[in-house]
C-alpha cells in the first residue's frame, strides 16, 4: 500500500513538474511570436517610392537654388533634370540631380553646371554631395553603384556648339564633394 502511495506521489510530482515546463514552453513560444511579428512591423514601415524620392529631391534643389543663383548674379536656371540609380550601394534609388545655369540676358553659354546627388534613406531623401567642375560634362548614367559622366572639351576647329573631345569619367564621393 506505501508502495503505491509513493508512486501516485511520484507521478502528481511528475504532472505538476511537466507542466511547468509546458508553461516555459508555452510562454517562450509567445515571447518569440511577439519578436517575430514586432520585426516584421519594422520592415513594413512605409518606405517612399522612388517617385516620391524624385519630388522631394527636386523640392528640396528649388529650397536651395536661391543660394546657387547668389553665387552667380548674372546666371538664370536652364535646366533641372532628375535620374534616379541607386549609387550609395544600399539597394535604393538614389536621386542625382543635373542642372545647367545660364546668362540671364539670354544666349547660349553655360555659365555652370553640376549634379546634386541626394541618398534616398527609404524614408525621405538627403543631400550628400555635389558635382560642379570647372569643366563641361554630359551626364550619362548611375550603373553598378556608380555615377558616370563624360567630360566635354574643345579642338581648335569646333564650333561653340560642338566640342568633340569626350572623355568617360565615373565620379567619386568623398564626403561632401563628387568628383
Amino acid at each position: 500500500m506505501k508502495n503505491i502511495l509513493v508512486i501516485i506521489c511520484c507521478l502528481v510530482l511528475c504532472s505538476c513538474t511537466n507542466k511547468s515546463n509546458e508553461k516555459e514552453v508555452a510562454n517562450s513560444m509567445i515571447n518569440d511570436t511577439d519578436s517575430v511579428s514586432i520585426e516584421k512591423d519594422i520592415t513594413k514601415q512605409k518606405t517612399i517610392s522612388t517617385e516620391d524620392a524624385v519630388k522631394l529631391a527636386m523640392k528640396q534643389f528649388d529650397a536651395y537654388l536661391p543660394t546657387i543663383l547668389s553665387e552667380n548674379s548674372d546666371a538664370g536656371i536652364d535646366l533641372q533634370i532628375p535620374n534616379v540609380g541607386d549609387f550609395t550601394g544600399d539597394g535604393v534609388e538614389d536621386v542625382a540631380i543635373y542642372f545647367n545655369l545660364v546668362p540671364k540676358d539670354g544666349g547660349n553659354a553655360i555659365i555652370s553646371q553640376g549634379l546634386s546627388l541626394y541618398q534616398n534613406t527609404g524614408q525621405n531623401v538627403k543631400v550628400i554631395a555635389g558635382y560642379e567642375p570647372d569643366y563641361l560634362f554630359a551626364f550619362d548614367t548611375i550603373r553598378n553603384g556608380k555615377i558616370h559622366v563624360t567630360k566635354l572639351e574643345y579642338s581648335e576647329t569646333d564650333g561653340r556648339c560642338c566640342p568633340s573631345i569626350k572623355t568617360p569619367h565615373t565620379l567619386t564621393i568623398n564626403g561632401n564633394k563628387a568628383y
